[in-house]
């Protein structure tokens, strides 16, 4: 009978935190469990694009510009970063000519990568 109950309070507790997230019921909609999920996508899509379109964007401006306003971590970052983009073109240069390859930088950055080897393979 305790792990019943320990069940039901927890089963209690979850339903009751989950209906906390719910949005709002539209008038003359009927509220399921599919428009739930709906709305609380579109909303974590738009927190998500808000953050990286605002505070994302200002910490990774800190880090990748040529702003001093950086802590020691972000500095690292920034000293770390450069380090392995010039060791990477030390590679490139030692290999020799890159004039008329392909080359793929996947990464999600400036092109501070990018932007030298196009200029190497010029």
């Amino acid at each position: 009978m305790k792990t019943f109950t320990k069940y039901a309070l927890a089963a209690a507790c979850l339903a009751t935190t989950t209906t906390a997230f719910a949005p709002p019921a539209l008038s003359g909609v009927v509220q399921t469990t599919a428009n739930t999920q709906l709305f609380s996508t579109v909303d974590d899509k738009t927190e998500v694009r808000e953050y990286f379109n605002n505070e994302g964007f200002n910490r990774w401006n800190k880090i990748y510009s040529e702003s001093d306003e950086v802590n020691t971590v972000q500095l690292d970052i920034r000293n770390g970063h450069d380090q392995t983009i010039q060791k990477i073109l030390n590679w490139v240069e030692a290999d020799g000519d890159i004039k008329g390859k392909t080359v793929c930088d996947c990464g999600c950055g400036v092109g501070s990568l990018a932007i030298p080897l196009a200029q190497m393979g010029k």
